[in-house]
């Protein structure tokens, strides 16, 4: 939907192929036992420039978001805020005024910006974070409140495997840019209605055309136009852009366009629960330093679909770990065991849903093999959230991927006007 939206910006026109019936891929909007949920737990980032300014131009309401200051509430260990101040007074302070770190500790990662910031932060391009963080004396209290959490949330990959550049981009963008970077973004409604919804509205109220539950199972240069195969129709278009996860293209078999032989997956585990209950979270967010969930959410403190009388909670397990030896009720009799230390008084869940998505994004890590836009027609582009670009590369997520279709956009209009 960022190419769509970016091609017709460009002055070109556009139809949309979505092989489900719902637009947003692996960040959409599900329907369980009468309810609306995601297919996975998402947040958003002040630093997600790119996404935030296309869901501006398609109209995506700021009402449709919670914006809130970087905050990382770990109880009864941790808690980091950053307070409403210029950059980078924001981040000296929630460091400074942090619950649960040493002096030792906030002095460390003071340090450790300072050193990014004096190298633009460009790190050894075969380091993990793990190695990163070690080769630059960072204390373990502080790596498990503060690195460890950041990455998997960011990368969701372990870090000991997860790229400590990709790392370091990130952080470049949310904590050393001004301050709103920092912040926050709590979606109130479903994911497809924050950005792909209103896209789709606006690119057909522009002249183009969105066909949902339309499979295209080939892709082919013909000459100068390109040849679309769905559901047995050909149509030809001048260019073409191949949005897809990367274990998705080999089958469609165009060269350039397959990688999957060089990606491994991380998963992203989300388990809801609805509860008859008026208790709420201490926080809408809740973190963990240990266990096997990472991050508790109060959908009712942030969903507008949320009702009064029913409490319904997410909890999100990030990357691969020993928990994908257990089966689904395994994984919510875990959860559930570890929220009621938060919530001793939590009656019995009236429902849950534990959605497992194994393919959730690639593996973040050093050696991952992107490719490039290009494949071998000249008029038929890549868009994953894994492909290069020549921006700070982004790991597997919504700015990485809107980012990412922008890219293909510029370039599959540029082949198509001999540029």
């Amino acid at each position: 939907m960022a190419a769509a939206v970016r091609t017709i910006e460009l002055g070109g026109t556009v139809t949309v192929f979505e092989a489900a019936t719902i637009l947003g891929g692996r960040a959409r909007r599900i329907e369980y036992a009468g309810r609306v949920m995601d297919n996975g737990q998402h947040i958003l980032s002040g630093a997600y420039r790119e996404l935030l300014r296309l869901m501006d131009v398609v109209g995506t309401s700021a009402s449709d978001y919670e914006r809130v200051p970087l905050t990382l509430n770990m109880p009864p260990a941790f808690m980091l805020r950053a307070p409403l101040l210029p950059t980078p007074l924001h981040m000296v302070a929630a460091l400074l005024n942090a619950r649960g770190l040493r002096w030792g500790d906030r002095f460390a990662a003071i340090r450790l910006m300072s050193v990014l910031k004096k190298t633009d932060f460009v790190v050894p391009r075969d380091m993990s974070v793990a190695s990163f963080l070690k080769a630059h004396r960072q204390p373990t209290s502080l790596i498990k409140f503060l690195w460890q959490p950041l990455t998997i949330s960011a990368l969701n990959t372990p870090i000991e495997n997860a790229s400590a550049q990709v790392f370091a981009n990130v952080l470049h963008d949310a904590l050393a840019g001004a301050r709103e970077a920092s912040d926050l973004l709590l979606p109130k409604v479903d994911l497809s209605v924050l950005f792909p919804e209103p896209a789709a509205a606006w690119v057909t109220k522009h002249g183009g055309k969105i066909v949902t539950g339309m499979r295209v199972s080939a892709v082919e240069q013909i000459k100068n136009t390109v040849r679309i195969v769905a559901k047995d129709t050909a149509t030809l278009f001048d260019a073409a852009i191949i949005a897809v996860g990367p274990h998705q293209r080999a089958a469609l078999h165009i060269e350039g366009a397959y990688n999957d032989t060089h990606h491994t997956y991380e998963p992203i585990v989300t388990i809801y629960f609805g509860f008859h209950c008026a208790d709420s979270l201490p926080t809408p967010m809740l973190g963990q330093a240990a266990g096997l969930v990472q991050w508790f959410f109060d959908r009712r403190a942030i969903s507008t679909a949320s009702t009064d009388t029913e409490l319904v909670i997410s909890a999100v397990i990030s990357a691969s770990g020993p928990h994908d030896r257990l089966s689904q009720d395994e994984l919510a009799t875990a959860a559930l065991t570890e929220l009621r230390t938060h919530m001793p008084s939590l009656p019995m869940p009236i429902w849950q849903k534990v959605i497992s998505e194994k393919f959730a994004t690639f593996a973040c890590t050093p050696d991952a093999t992107r490719p490039t836009p290009r494949t071998c027609f000249p008029q038929v582009w890549l868009a994953g959230d894994d492909v290069q670009n020549p921006l700070r590369q982004y790991p597997a997520t919504l700015e990485g991927a809107a980012r990412n279709g922008i890219q293909a956009a510029a370039l599959a209009l540029a082949s198509c006007r001999g540029q």
